[in-house]
């Protein structure tokens, strides 16, 4: 009898801790948060562009994460235990993984449409697909699935490396080695990646009537009026759905509710229909409005109330204001600070113009002082890196990088040094170049090298093609860096004498993304395919703590034709480096990783497709009218908005 009791009081007392578990406060409130990134208004997971922007990402976060796989609070890979009831990983004989899920109870869109496993594997299945292809979708995972190559190729309506085995049960495959044979996807250092399926609503993606159908081989898409998956079919819905400002169906914690497109400001609503996130976790903020801010009037903004949350802020000088705020009290507001997992740069178009001759990249570096640089935009804040890492990444103090690498110090007579060897030693006429005459330099360069610089290059009678020392920028408009470099680079003495010009145009954000992925990703419009700018400044962040650079640097042609190697450097070390990083290496052995990371980052120093200016100590500023809000290096505004509690004001 004493153990019935002792039972039925510890069943009585789980009981009550899952019915208290189940009592979330209702969200309420609303804060408004201030973003220098415009957004594109494109909310297609990736699928587009291979690097979309900060505001995007976060919007597409908050609005549709249900994922299988997430990233936890450490960036590392973690089972999304409100999806995923059970989960297997299964190695076949072949050398094959297979990653198979069964589905929790209850999963809802938005519109509370019950998910089910046709839910997950459809969008996967749209990416590796012949529509996708044609629609311009940014993708390598086909070549990673069994029979991908032959459906993306249409030889084939099924796909095999996907099934589905009941409504809450289905599985991905990924290949030991590719079809061709001259990749291998496995053994991959962050093998439960491959496992990360988003679930999407096929009506909204894709029209009325489509569904997902397996009969023992594979997914394929069934139509109810008899139609065949083709971007003429579903081309229309996919667009719609991209750029839907409204009514949209999803799954995340926040409901997108309009998206202004001359003014930017978004606006979100928590989702009442959210199963949770990962941990379970549902919003305690009912409204979320971003704004645009621009450089000059962002802390007048924060001053006045216009926004409560600047999340991020990398500028030293205005860390230090809104410091200052807060001080006079003029603010009721707390901060968060933490070491970006990320860096500030310029990168370089590295197949056109002088920015393709390595020599000239590395001498541009030279002619920069990137410790004033980075001192003068952080403040203290943040100091200057030599490669594409940050001290976020436990790597950079593993490996020891910056003791191994070329700092690139402050030096305008290498830089000359650098730029004879490229060959610029002419004067515009062909004659020889006198140093210190402030002039431009010329290369005497073959017809190949001086496409697409018709602009900048000078024919003499003879025929002989003369290319400047000149960089055509593009520069994204009302921005504190690209004042800073035109101040410290563009204009400075040192470019002038040392015989090179760089040429800066301010444009949008989403029209300089264009230009650097020589397509109209972001729906502009115009023709954008013609190498014009080859030179970008801009900032990248890590949303994980998986470092793969895989395909950053490819050389296959289908794989540079969707967007991918947005630098255009060329070079087969780097691109196997950057493969053989991840993929060969065992789960855990991290001796290899870093040993390969190492000489990825040396190889990468070399070659200097980006000059690395700054890696920021982020302060991020925020309301008390809200409380339980901790940012971190991975864990940005949109994974931490979501633990805060409404208080109001005290």
């Amino acid at each position: 009898m004493k153990k019935f009791l002792a039972l039925l009081l510890a069943v009585v007392m789980v009981l009550t801790m899952v019915a208290c578990g189940e009592k979330t406060p209702k969200a309420d409130g609303q804060v408004v948060i201030g973003s220098d990134t415009e957004a594109s208004g494109d909310w297609a997971y990736s699928a587009f562009q291979s690097n979309p922007n900060a505001t995007d990402n976060e919007v597409v976060r908050l609005t549709d994460d249900m994922l299988t796989v997430d990233t936890d609070q450490h960036g590392d890979y973690v089972i999304n235990k409100t999806v995923v009831k059970s989960y297997e990983r299964i190695e076949e004989e072949n050398g094959n993984v297979t990653f198979k899920f069964v589905l929790n109870d209850g999963l809802k869109f938005n519109n509370g449409e019950a998910v089910t496993a046709q839910n997950f594997v459809a969008w996967a299945m749209f990416l590796a697909s012949p529509a996708g292809k044609e629609m311009g979708v940014v993708s390598a995972a086909y070549d990673q699935l069994p029979g991908g190559v032959a459906y993306r190729n249409g030889e084939t309506n099924v796909l095999p490396g996907l099934r589905i085995y009941d409504e809450k049960t289905f599985s991905i495959t990924i290949l030991k080695t590719n079809e061709a044979g001259d990749t291998n996807y496995l053994p991959y250092y962050y093998d439960l990646g491959y496992g990360a399926l988003r679930a999407v609503n096929l009506t909204y993606w894709f029209g009325e009537g489509w569904s997902v159908a397996d009969d023992g081989e594979g997914v394929y898409f069934v139509n109810a009026d008899g139609k065949d998956f083709t971007a003429a079919n579903i081309g229309d819905a996919v667009t719609a759905a991209r750029y839907a400002t409204s009514d949209r169906v999803t799954t995340g914690a926040y409901n997108l509710v309009s998206f202004d497109q001359s003014s930017r400001e978004i606006v979100l609503e928590a989702n009442e229909n959210y199963n949770g996130n990962f941990e379970g976790q549902k919003p305690g903020v009912k409204k979320l409005v971003i704004v645009k801010t621009e450089q000059d009037t962002v802390m007048d903004m924060i001053a006045t109330g216009q926004i409560q949350i600047y999340s991020g802020i990398a500028d030293g000088a205005q860390v230090n204001a809104a410091l200052d705020l807060i001080e006079a009290g003029t603010i009721d507001s707390s901060t968060c600070e933490y070491d970006r997992a990320g860096y500030g740069y310029f990168s370089y178009a590295c197949d056109f113009g002088p920015t393709q001759f390595v020599e000239f990249r590395q001498a541009v570096a030279y002619l920069l002082d990137r410790n004033e640089f980075a001192q003068t935009f952080c403040q203290g804040w943040g100091g200057v890196v030599h490669g594409p890492y940050c001290t976020a990444f436990s790597m950079t103090s593993k490996t020891d990088i910056d003791k191994k690498v070329n700092h690139y110090d402050y030096n305008p007579e290498k830089a000359v040094e650098l730029l004879k060897q490229a060959g610029f030693v002419y004067n515009a006429d062909g004659s020889d170049y006198v140093d210190g005459s402030g002039e431009v330099r010329y290369a005497k360069v073959t017809a190949e090298q001086a496409q697409y610089y018709d602009n900048f290059n000078k024919v003499l009678s003879d025929g002989t093609i003369l290319m400047p020392a000149t960089i055509n920028w593009a520069s994204s408009e009302n921005n504190s860096v690209s004042a800073l470099l035109s101040t410290m680079l563009a204009n400075s003495e040192a470019t002038k004498n040392a015989g090179v010009s760089i040429v800066k145009t301010e444009m949008t954000f989403p029209e300089l993304l264009n230009y650097m992925y020589r397509q109209d990703a972001y729906g502009i419009g115009g023709d954008y395919s013609v190498p014009t700018y080859n030179m970008f400044n801009l900032a990248t962040g890590y949303n994980g703590g998986a470092y793969d650079e895989s395909y950053n640097w490819t050389t296959k042609e289908d794989y540079i034709e969707q967007g991918y190697n947005t630098d255009h450097l060329y070079d087969e070390e780097l691109d196997k480096l950057s493969m053989d990083m991840v993929y060969g290496v065992e789960p855990g052995d991290e001796a290899t990783y870093l040993d390969l990371w190492e000489k990825y980052i040396i190889r990468w120093n070399e070659l200097l497709p980006k000059v690395p200016l700054y890696s920021n100590i982020y302060v991020t500023v925020y309301p008390n009218t809200i409380d339980n809000y901790a940012e971190d290096s991975f864990w940005g505004f949109e994974r931490a908005i979501l633990y805060a509690n409404w208080v109001g004001t005290k």
